[in-house]
């Protein structure tokens, strides 16, 4: 008789849970900074606080949503369990498209921070950094055909090189290149950035929280999800949203505005954490100056690494719960003995983020044309998620519910999600 399939076992404990939320979340500030300054300015650090701030409204119905339905699938289950089918297999396909952006995003960033590092050029340029991306993705998804991953040790370890690094860069930043005059110069509202360039900079903003929809998928994997799960989500977003706004204050402070633009998300686009060590190599010493750099360079790459292999997961987890819903092939719904993941929804990801990256590769305004199509997908599956939460409490009052959002939480965020969306 041929054995059962195990399925995902509650390993995950508060800090486990926690290093994964935030890994995941403060990753993309690796990418997502340069972005948003391009278009925002000297206004990014308000930006990216007021998207953080909208974050940790939505993530309060994520975690209602998770504790009292604990099963992989996301904003995915829940509409699907408040409306119907449909209406899930339509929010689970632009949180596909989410994915697989952050995985294309996270490669083709990846060599810019190693090329920093290892002092190699060629990779922050076409066609190397291409290559090396291509590369990248499809290491991570051989790697996962053949042995399942271990979020436990691997995770806390980049967490922590992670908020070591944001950490270094806020106090270095604040004590050598911080200046609040720097933070207006060049900066008028409605010119400087225009009106357009600021509304297109809020939706934009939304790439800078990434990660949400991946802890949520973990809820069937967590112990303890009605308790575990809000307290680690909580802690690790208000730790991110605090970080990123300070790192960017450093970054614009770094990088000023002059003729309508910064540095920050020109010269230094796809590696901006990197841009703000090298503002710091005059100021600093040389014998601390050249290893901060390697350290920071090394760091970004690991840490998009993980991004891009948690991404991966989180988009199998997804089309596994689909796959049992009849919502995608049943073949994408069975797990595999030995990795407990589909191999058909491993090739999946890794075949269509090496073609978005292959895209960007020969597109002008790559990397801004997907962060928009991110922020397009995310906000509409947010929005999703918010009204499912409110009408799960009417048609399913009894439904044990060990986390309870306050009701004005999905009531705003709903309106906020569907007013950016409409704005973008």
């Amino acid at each position: 008789m041929a054995r059962k399939v195990r399925g995902f076992q509650r390993a995950l404990d508060a800090p486990a849970l926690f290093s994964v939320a935030y890994g995941e979340i403060a990753s993309s500030l690796y990418f997502a900074l340069g972005i948003v300054a391009a278009s925002a300015l000297g206004f990014t650090p308000f930006v990216l606080l007021g998207a953080g701030i909208f974050f940790l409204l939505v993530s309060l119905s994520y975690a209602e949503g998770t504790a009292a339905i604990p099963e992989t699938g996301g904003a995915a289950t829940f509409v699907r369990r408040a409306y119907n089918d449909v209406a899930g297999f339509l929010t689970g396909w632009a949180l596909f498209l989410d994915y697989l952006i952050v995985i294309a995003l996270s490669a083709i960033f990846l060599p810019h921070y190693l090329g920093t590092a290892v002092g190699v050029d060629a990779l922050r340029e076409s066609p190397w950094d291409i290559v090396l991306a291509v590369c990248a993705i499809a290491g991570i998804a051989g790697l996962r055909l053949v042995r399942r991953a271990q979020l436990h040790g691997a995770g806390l370890v980049v967490a922590g090189l992670d908020l070591a690094t944001q950490l270094l860069l806020v106090v270095l930043g604040f004590a050598l290149l911080f200046s609040p005059d720097a933070l207006t110069q060049g900066t008028t509202l409605g010119e400087s950035p225009t009106w357009d360039e600021l509304a297109f900079a809020l939706p934009l903003a939304m790439l800078a929280y990434t990660g949400l929809e991946t802890v949520a998928n973990l809820a069937e994997e967590t112990r303890e999800p009605g308790r575990t799960l809000p307290r680690s989500l909580f802690s690790a977003l208000g730790l991110v949203v605090v970080l990123t706004a300070l790192v960017a204050a450093v970054g614009i402070s770094a990088f000023p505005v002059e003729n309508g633009e910064t540095a920050l998300g020109e010269e230094w686009l796809k590696a901006p954490l990197a841009g703000i060590v090298d503002a710091l190599q005059d100021p600093l010493p040389g014998w601390l100056g050249e290893p901060l750099r390697v350290y920071v360079g090394l760091t970004g790459a690991l840490v998009l690494l993980a991004a891009a292999t948690t991404s991966i997961s989180g988009f199998t987890r997804l089309a596994h719960s689909l796959g049992e819903h009849g919502q995608l092939p049943r073949s994408f719904g069975r797990l595999n003995r030995r990795t407990l993941v589909s191999p058909q929804a491993i090739l999946a990801a890794a075949g269509i983020s090496i073609a978005l990256v292959l895209v960007a590769g020969i597109a002008e305004d790559d990397v801004v044309f997907l962060a928009s199509l991110y922020s397009f997908g995310v906000l509409l599956a947010f929005a999703a998620a918010q009204l499912a939460v409110i009408r799960l409490r009417y048609t399913e009052p009894d439904l044990p519910r060990p986390f309870r959002a306050p009701s004005i939480a999905p009531l705003l965020g709903a309106r906020l999600a569907i007013g950016v969306w409409i704005v973008a």
